[in-house]
């Protein structure tokens, strides 16, 4: 299909360049970026080829924003063929699209902002060496104003978490701007429409930054979040902040300390009241795999492992994470995503959330790892780490308690 799909792309954009027919037809420009995201390498030649026509349907587009789904999908195109170019010829792809994304900052195009943070965190991934570009634009950044956008908010994390990706060309410029960063991340907290953007971008940094980046202020952090979670009835929250504490444990065991200083016996209170309601929402295996190492971590704490009530509730948790149990074996593929790029990519009929502003290519191939690249295979991972810990503690319990068998045997 490769040969008659990409013999479309160069007449359908003359066709929007003109204006011929319906201006701003969203559907020529959904169909250019399906094309792009469903040949994927075998595009990227024609692709990198089409960039520079994009870039100036772009610029004429700067200039009346009006039919937001057009520019939704305007951007999408762009980004599903900067997904496939970029990871082999960056510089080409940088000098097509950076003078344009210049032109957007320095304008103020507040529609096109959003989409030009993604994509310009993607631009920065991939970059090979940093352009001077970047290090002017992070101070601009973390203007309040352009936090109170909230359509700029999933956009603005995307590209911080590249400046995290590459702390060692940037480490100064982070250091100097931590409170900054955590004063945004605060404010984006307190609204419950972005409150799961706050946690992505405190994902990013545990995942990316070495923990001196941000050490000092992590107890101000958990406070914060702490606060928050008391407040909100959001399950979705409350799922969202138990992962991100696994997260950040499972990256520094050394923080598990850090409750406890916060207020005696909070961490076994979080542990029986906040942590398995959570462990048996349906999880992704990114975040399955980061909440049993956490466990696995979280035993090591001889208090913890004394409290039987505690470990009893967390096990039952593993059995379903792990998908121990017979009736879950067959529901769960522990390390793979239930759904394929392709699903989540510009799926037949999705239509997009045009109001948020988030674009579904603004990941390198082989992201899909998420929070866990280091847990390739979760099952052997899980045993070698909870065996030594949870293994003599369990076999007692499940004498009694039937449902923790499945542990008991795993673990032997």
């Amino acid at each position: 299909m490769k040969g008659p799909l990409l013999q479309m792309v160069q007449p359908i954009l003359q066709i929007i360049a003109a204006s011929k027919g319906i201006p701003m037809n969203e559907y020529l420009m959904r169909t250019v970026a399906r094309i792009f995201a469903f040949l994927k390498q075998q595009g990227a030649e024609t692709g990198l080829a089409m960039l520079g026509p994009l870039s100036a349907i772009l610029i004429a587009m700067a200039a009346n924003p009006s039919n937001p789904v057009f520019n939704h999908n305007l951007f999408e195109a762009v980004a599903s063929i900067v997904k496939v170019c970029v990871p082999t010829q960056p510089d080409t792809v940088e000098s097509a699209l950076l003078p344009v994304f210049g032109q957007i900052l320095e304008r103020n195009v507040v529609d096109f902002l959003p989409y030009t943070f993604q994509i310009m965190g993607l631009l920065l991934d991939a970059s090979p060496n940093v352009k001077p570009l970047y290090t002017e634009l992070f101070a601009r950044l973390l203007t309040p104003e352009l936090w109170r956008a909230q359509a700029n908010v999933p956009g603005l994390i995307r590209l911080l978490r590249a400046y995290f990706t590459k702390h060692a060309g940037f480490g100064e410029l982070l250091r100097s701007n931590m409170q900054a960063i955590l004063e945004r991340f605060q404010f984006v907290l307190m609204n419950r429409k972005t409150e799961e953007a706050a946690l992505d971008l405190l994902n990013a940094m545990y995942q990316y930054l070495p923990i001196e980046f941000y050490q000092q202020f992590l107890k101000t952090l958990m406070t914060v979040l702490l606060t928050r979670l008391q407040s909100s009835k959001s399950p979705k929250f409350k799922r969202d902040f138990v992962v991100s504490c696994s997260l950040c444990i499972h990256k520094n065991q050394s923080v598990i300390a850090l409750f406890d200083s916060i207020q005696a016996g909070l961490l076994s209170n979080l542990l029986l009241n906040v942590w398995p309601p959570v462990l048996k929402m349906p999880l992704r295996t990114d975040e399955r795999k980061v909440c049993v190492m956490a466990l696995a971590k979280l035993f090591s704490v001889e208090e913890l492992r004394q409290n039987t009530q505690l470990v009893g509730a967390c096990s039952l948790s593993l059995v379903h994470l792990l998908g121990l149990a017979s009736c879950c074996k067959s529901k769960q593929n522990l390390n793979g995503d239930e759904g394929s790029d392709e699903e989540l990519e510009n799926g037949a009929g999705q239509e997009y959330e045009v109001s948020f502003n988030k674009l579904q290519n603004t990941d390198l191939p082989g992201a899909a790892a998420g929070m866990a690249p280091d847990v390739p295979d979760l099952l052997c991972a899980a045993k070698a780490s909870l065996k030594p810990v949870l293994g003599p503690v369990v076999l007692p319990l499940a004498q009694a308690t039937a449902e923790l068998q499945p542990l008991a045997a795993f673990l032997q």
